[in-house]
């Protein structure tokens, strides 16, 4: 028998799948024309043989490190859920000259995070790291320092403030990307790393709510 957690989410897919509407998808010669930024809440899309279904869109907007002044320069976040694995993945897309994609892999703490001497690191270590630029190692793994700055997040009518401290390894195939969400009295951190996705090997099946 089944345990709870694996029979509500077949529950989920299952009922996911039910909203799926001929009317709604995309014919093949329209399909050609439509990138992964023509994704909306409720879409369909196919990646790499797995199908996804777009269950929150919500996106970054670039700031001033003080918060106060913001630049007009957006990333997209589309929270996920795949039919075949029932697993939630956060999909990225930004546009800077060109179209690029990303997908979360793994969420860690800051127990898993090393510096290059194999100390343990934590909050209080991520302004310096980014000074110094700095390495960050995971299980081995090592991921350079690549870039900070900060955010405004966009969840619906609400806003909140996020910093974000971005890492690559050395073959930029992983990235790993740790935020500083500030506003409920005290910093919480998502961390996370993820890889790029070929925009080109993302199909949409079917329209969502614009």
């Amino acid at each position: 028998m089944l345990d709870i957690a694996t029979q509500k989410s077949f529950q989920e897919r299952f009922s996911t799948i039910r909203t799926l509407k001929k009317e709604n998808l995309v014919s093949e010669p329209e399909r050609i024309g439509l990138s992964f930024k023509d994704a909306a809440v409720h879409s369909f899309f196919e990646y790499l043989g797995d199908t996804y279904f777009v269950k929150a869109l919500n996106k970054y907007e670039e700031t001033s490190d003080d918060f106060k002044s913001k630049k007009g320069y957006f990333i997209y976040e589309l929270t996920c859920l795949c039919l075949e694995t029932g697993k939630t993945v956060h999909f990225e897309w930004e546009f800077d000259d060109e179209l690029e994609v990303s997908m979360t892999l793994e969420r860690l703490s800051f127990r898993h995070l090393k510096d290059d001497a194999g100390e343990a690191i934590d909050e209080d270590d991520l302004d310096q790291i980014a000074e110094d630029k700095d390495v960050v190692v995971i299980n081995g793994e090592k991921f350079w320092y690549e870039d900070d700055w900060a955010s405004v997040y966009y969840r619906g009518t609400q806003e909140e403030k996020v910093y974000m401290y971005e890492f690559e390894n050395k073959s930029q195939t992983k990235f790993l990307t740790i935020e500083e969400w500030s506003g409920s009295g005290k910093d919480e951190y998502q961390i996370y790393t993820s890889s790029p996705v070929n925009p080109d090997n993302i199909n949409i099946i079917s329209k969502g709510d614009y």
